[in-house]
Formats: C-alpha cells, structure tokens, sequence
C-alpha cells in the first residue's frame, strides 16, 4: 500500500511538472541556425511558416476523406453486399478522432518545450506507421489490426502533426491571430478535396460493390498515400521554429492576453500603488526625464505622503505581461471550461455529417460512386473557406461573436436538412451540407486564436491540444451513439421491408431522423453556453466581489449580479437578485487600483528600451515597491 500511495503521488507530480513549463530553451548555436531556411543561402521569414503548415495540414487532413475507404475496407475484408455501409470501417474514423485529441492533448506540452520540428516528425513518423498497420489489418483481412493501425498510432501521429504548426505562426503573427489561425489548420479542411480522388483513382472506383473491377487495391492504397504523406510532412516540418527570445508585434508577445497591450500601450494608463479609493492621493507624474519631477517625489516620500504613479509614457514590458497564465491556470480557468464545452457542441455537428456524406449521397440521394467523391471534395473546399474566411473575420468583429453565429445557422440547418432529405433533394442536402462544413472548418480556424487571445499563445500550443479533447469526445460519444442509432433503424426498415425494396428504400430515408434531433439539441445548449463565456480582461480578470453570482460586459460596462443579501446598492433588481451596472468612471477607478495591486504583487521587472528606474514609495505606512518608467 506505500508503495501504491509512493507511485501515485509521483504520477501525479510527473503530471503536474509536464502540465507546467511549456518554455523552449535553445542554444545561441541553434538560434544562429533558425535564421536561415538554407542555412547561408536563403534566410528565413515567418512568411514560410503559412504555406508549409498548409502543406502539413493536407495530409493530416486526410482523416476526413477517410469515409470513402468504408465500403472499400469492408467489402475487401467481409465481401460485397451491394455497397451498403455495414458501419464497422467507420469505427476507425471514431477511433482516430479519439486518439487524436488525447494525443494533442497530452503531447501539446512536449511540443512546446521541444520545438514544432520535432513535433512534425514525430507525427509523420506515427502517420505513417498507421498506414502501414491499416494496410496489413485488410491484407490479413482483420479489423482490429485496422482499428489498432489508422484508428490507434495513425491518430496518434494526427494529433501531434495537427497542433505543431499552428502554435509556431501564433506566435509569430501576434498581431493577425485569427488569419494566422485559419492558414495553420486550413489545410486540414483541405485534406478531403485531395484525397477521396486519389483514395478512388488507386483502389478503384467500383471496388465496393465489385472487387474484381479493382485498380490497386486498398492495402497497396494506404501504404502509396502513407509515404506521400510522410515525405510531405517532413520536408515542410524543417520550416517550422519558435520565434527568437523577445520577439513581439506591435508590442504584443507570447505572454500577452488579449487587451492587455491596451493596458501597455495607453499613453494615459493611471496605475494607481497603494491606497483605497477613498483615500486622499496625492499624484505624482513619473517621467523617464525630468529631475524636477525626481526631487518633487523624494520630497513627499520624505514626508511620509501616501504616492500614487501615474505611467505617462507607453511600455511594453510589465503592463503588457501583467495579465500573463500560467497553463495550469489557463486550462484551469472557468472560461476555459466553458471553451471546452462550446467546442463539444459547435462541432459535432460537422463531424457527423462530414463522416457520412459519401454514404448519404450514395444510399439515400442514389448518386454513383464518382459523384459522392466530387461532393466529399467540394465539402473539404466548404471546410476549407470556412478555416480561412471567418477566422480572418474575427481579427474584426471577435471570436465570441462568429461561434454564436455558427452554433445559430447550424441549428437551422439540422432542422431543415431531414427535409431535404426526405424530399430526395440533392441540391437542397448539398446546400445545408456545405453550409455546415464551412462553420465546421471555421470553429477550428477560430479556435487557436479564440485560446491565444484568452490564456496567451505562449500557452496556445498546449490548450489548443487539450480543447482538442472536446472535439475528439464529439467524435467517440457522438460518433457511436450516431452509429447505434443508425444501426438500429437501419435493421429495424430491414425488417419491415422484408423483400419489397419500395418500402425499403423509403424507409432508408428516415433513418437518420432521431439522430439529426439529438445532435439539435446539443447545438441549442452551446449557444447557452458560449453566451457565458467572458471575453473582456476587466471582466475576466477583475476580482470577484462579496456576494457576487454573475457578471458580463452590457454595451460596453461591467454588469454584476449579487445575492438578495449583498451589502451593495443595486441600480435594479431581478427575480430577487441585486443588479449593479457600473459608471465608466466608477470601473475606471476600480480597474486602476486592480492594476496598481498587480504591479505591485507580481514582483515582475519591466523590459523596456530605455532604462528602467525602481522607485520606492511609503502607502498606508508600508514600504513598497513600484517599477515605473
């Protein structure tokens, strides 16, 4: 039992030391070297980083084309039926999404302390393998070891592949966090335009319900698209590199949370040391010239005068990182929860409906073979407009804002899609199925930047690989409860068509009803969820108050909620709650002195061009200490 109780308490501080440090340390030696892309030839730019992270992504993005080998994978190792999805090759696909957000998730640490090179390699290396294995489990005509090979260690490789592009270009691109975010990961929506082509160009376009009019053949398919995918990934990975120490933009750097350069950049910032905001405060202006100003001070510290510093110059150092998290904090965090659970929700609808298009188009919508692959392609072009466009968007009008309109129009669309597909109308499904493929792809193109903005993007790696988590749990709980389901109506029109293929084929287009309702359902509660999700550093960040249940930013000001016995003089109340809107300058006020404690308290030196003076100041009779410039 003491040894028992011994290993448990160190698993649990190997957990907390990997879960702590995401700092990357390298040698002057390799920091000479990352400034060249050739080294004496061709010096590196962040530029680069866009198109090889592209590049990367393509192939990990080759998961979603992975729905047009189930009948392939099925009818090679069970035998043709006709081409009707048996719903065992899916499993696959379920499994990888799995794998793939616990992988990121866990290895999203090791990335960030070992670079995004070493990162891609090992995702490649992974990748590949699972090709491999995925080729033997047909070959041999087992399901587990496909399972095992492209489910297990192919989605492995896909987790980490997928996470170490996009951190390297948030930091690198501080400034355009939503742009940065859509190029890192719009490849990955990408991945199915490419793929089902060549996946149906190698085994053979009537495979499935004939494996005599073959071409390759599946297991000769995945080891080909495998080595393509390893070569890809690893010639790009040599591209991929942190940003040198003190690298920043517009005086944003890997430590700052949104709104915090504000705080920095402000040439009126009033940091308010010591004190209440009922004391009498005497202010003193701290210039980084002016020796008038110097003496004045030491003449009031001298008298024991309670000091106020008023930073009139701008600064990029302590103000900016004030604010900073560490990423046990972050994933800590309550926003952070509440991220976690819109991402669940903003996304499975996509996931489900991006893993049977193929199989809609061709069982309920009766398309051929060819035509189920061209629409899975111009949904991966849907996925990937989505990645690019509304995350750009959001660099204007915010991360927030995007998420509810997506949650929005995909509730629309689930409710109107059995319509369509009752109807047999092609059109009418394509139309609600690439509506839902570009808020898919967006959700992911907002989502790093979404983190960046929030908990920093020297953390964005990290919580970018653990968020992955919610997506990968849409896939697993969502993805076999869609499957049981869809198991059991399926058998259940079986056997009520008995032989008449009539009744058979009008209930085929019913089968996806039940689940098109829950999945609704789920969407409903994110809208509920992302409205609670706090965006504003003041209200995110300012202490909580005695009595105080809830608080949001309304038109621009804190609004507090407090208990029926708050000891708080409420502007209005309801449903027996105290409601406080507060005045700009009633936050204002407030705000300073929050700062003033943080500058105070965190014991942090400002790095700053010029030089930096440490002043001393006496407040309520305490010596304390105050970097101002």
């Amino acid at each position: 039992m003491v040894q028992s109780s011994s290993f448990t308490e160190k698993a649990k501080q190997a957990i907390v030391v990997h879960f702590s440090s995401t700092k990357y340390v390298r040698s002057d030696a390799q920091l000479e070297r990352e400034k060249w892309l050739i080294p004496g030839v061709v010096p590196f730019t962040r530029w680069v980083l866009m198109p090889a992270a592209v590049l990367i992504q393509l192939c990990v993005g080759s998961l979603y084309a992975f729905s047009g080998y189930y009948l392939s994978i099925e009818t090679a190792i069970l035998g043709p039926n006709g081409g009707i999805d048996r719903s065992q090759a899916s499993i696959t696909f379920y499994l990888a999404v799995a794998v793939f957000g616990s992988t990121a998730a866990i290895l999203g640490p090791w990335m960030e302390r070992n670079g995004p090179f070493r990162g891609t390699l090992l995702g490649a290396i992974l990748f590949f393998a699972g090709n491999l294995l995925a080729a033997l489990g047909v070959y041999v005509k087992q399901f587990w070891i496909v399972w095992l090979g492209y489910g297990v260690i192919g989605g492995m490789g896909l987790g980490i592949g997928y996470i170490s592009p996009v951190s390297p270009l948030q930091k690198w691109f501080p400034e355009m966090r939503g742009i940065a975010a859509g190029l890192a990961v719009c490849g990955f929506g990408g991945g199915s335009i490419i793929a089902p082509y060549t996946q149906l160009a190698l085994i053979g376009a009537k495979y499935a319900k004939d494996p005599t009019q073959g071409n390759l053949g599946v297991p000769l398919t995945f080891v080909i698209l495998g080595s393509c995918y390893f070569v890809v990934m690893v010639v790009c990975g040599l591209a991929l590199r942190m940003p040198p120490p003190g690298y920043e933009v517009k005086g944003i750097n890997i430590e700052t949370i949104k709104g915090a350069e504000n705080t920095a950049n402000n040439a009126n910032v009033n940091v308010v040391a010591g004190g209440s905001s009922s004391s009498a405060v005497a202010v003193i202006e701290v210039a980084v010239e002016g020796d008038e100003k110097d003496k004045e001070e030491k003449d009031k510290l001298n008298q024991g005068t309670e000091v106020a510093i008023v930073v009139e110059e701008p600064t990029t150092g302590n103000a900016a990182n004030l604010f900073s998290m560490s990423l046990l904090e972050s994933i800590g965090s309550r926003e952070f929860g509440l991220m976690y659970a819109m991402l669940f929700c903003a996304q499975i609808t996509g996931l489900l409906i991006i893993s049977k298009i193929q199989t809609i188009c061709a069982n309920q919508l009766k398309t051929s073979a060819d035509m189920a692959a061209t629409y899975n392609s111009a949904l991966g072009v849907m996925n990937l407009l989505g990645r690019l466009i509304l995350p750009t968007i959001s660099d204007f009008v915010g991360r927030k804002p995007l998420f509810l309109i997506s949650i929005v129009v995909q509730a629309i669309c689930l409710g109107v899609m059995p319509v369509a597909i009752h109807a047999r109308s092609l059109p009418g499904f394509l139309a609600i199925a690439f509506i839902i493929a570009m808020f898919y792809g967006s959700g992911f193109g907002i989502i790093p930047a979404f983190l960046a903005d929030q908990f920093s993007s020297k953390n964005v790696g990290a919580t970018h690989g653990v968020i992955l988590t919610a997506w990968s749990l849409a896939g697993v709980a969502g993805g076999l409860t869609f499957n049981a389901i869809l198991a059991s109506e399926t058998s259940a029109v079986r056997a009520r068509a008995g032989t008449d293929t009539a009744i058979l084929d009008d209930g085929l287009l019913h089968i996806y009803d039940n689940n098109l309702i829950w999945v609704l359902v789920i969407v409903c509660i994110g809208f509920v969820i992302t409205s609670l999700i706090p965006v504003s550093l003041r209200e995110r960040r300012l202490p909580h108050k005695a009595g105080e249940v809830y608080r949001t930013t309304f038109r621009g000001r804190i609004t507090r909620v407090f208990n029926s016995s708050a000891d708080v003089k409420a502007t209005s109340t309801f449903l027996g709650f105290k409601v406080v809107r507060y005045t700009e300058a009633e936050e204002n006020a407030e705000w300073e002195e929050y700062v003033a404690h943080r500058i105070l308290s965190s014991g942090k030196k400002t790095e700053v061009d010029e030089v930096v003076a440490e002043k001393k100041f006496v407040a309520n009779g305490e010596e304390n200490t105050a970097l101002v410039k």
